[in-house]
C-alpha cells in the first residue's frame, strides 16, 4: 500500500502539471474529509482513501476516454505492484464494470466493482467534483452525458452508476446525520499544502 508521500510522487511522475491532477487533488481533499466523518461508523483506513482518490484518474498520463483511462490506470500501477490502488482505478468507473465488461476493455475476466468503504467512497466523491469544484450528481451525470454524447457504451450505462451513486450517497447522509455535499464542500484548506507538495515533487 501507498504512503502518501509515494502516492504525489506518482502523480508528479505521471501528472506533470496537467490540468487533471487539480481533478485528483480535489477528490483526494473531499474524500478524505468525506472519509473522517464516517470514521465513527467504520474502519475506515484514510491512508489508502486518500491515495486511491489520489491516484483514481492516474490513467489519464494515456488517454482522457471515459473507460480507458480507468483500464489505463489499473494497468499503470498493476505493473509499479500497487493492487489496490490499481483496482480503484478500474473500479471507479461507470461506479464499477461486471467481468463481462471488463474483458470488453483488456482488464481482467472478474468483476471490477467496489466493495469496501474507501473503493465506493472514491467514486462517489469524483461524480460530485467537476474539475476541481463541488456539483450535484444530477449536474456531474449531465455534464458525462453531453460530453460523450457518441460513447453508446459508456452513455448507456451512466443511469446505472446514477442509481448507485446516490443509493451510496443518501445512505452516508443517513448514517451522518447531514448531506454530502456539505461535509465535501467544507474545505478545510488541505489541497492547497498537497498542491505546493506535488509542485515539489516536480523540481
Amino acid at each position: 500500500m501507498l504512503a502518501r508521500d509515494q502516492s504525489m510522487g506518482l502523480l508528479a511522475e505521471y501528472g506533470r502539471g496537467a490540468a487533471w491532477v487539480t481533478h485528483c487533488l480535489a477528490v483526494a481533499d473531499s474524500a478524505s474529509r468525506l472519509g473522517r466523518a464516517l470514521q465513527s461508523r467504520y474502519a475506515i483506513d484514510r491512508r489508502f482513501l486518500w491515495s486511491a482518490a489520489l491516484l483514481h484518474d492516474i490513467g489519464r498520463c494515456v488517454t482522457h476516454d471515459p473507460i480507458g483511462h480507468g483500464v489505463e490506470g489499473y494497468n499503470l500501477l498493476m505493473r509499479r505492484g500497487y493492487k489496490e490502488e490499481a483496482f480503484v482505478c478500474a473500479s471507479h468507473i461507470l461506479f464499477g464494470l461486471d467481468a463481462s465488461e471488463a474483458i470488453r476493455f483488456g482488464l481482467p475476466a472478474r468483476d471490477f466493482f467496489p466493495r469496501t468503504i474507501e473503493e465506493r467512497l472514491v467514486p462517489l466523491v469524483d461524480f460530485m467534483i467537476e474539475g476541481d469544484r463541488i456539483t450535484t450528481l444530477d449536474r456531474r451525470f449531465s455534464s458525462l452525458r453531453n460530453r460523450n454524447v457518441k460513447n453508446r457504451f459508456f452513455v448507456d450505462r451512466l443511469g446505472r452508476a446514477q442509481a448507485a451513486a446516490r443509493s451510496f450517497m443518501i445512505q452516508i447522509s443517513m448514517e451522518i446525520g447531514e448531506s454530502v455535499e456539505n461535509v465535501i464542500a467544507c474545505r478545510g484548506g488541505s489541497s492547497r499544502p498537497a498542491r505546493r507538495q506535488l509542485d515539489e515533487k516536480r523540481l
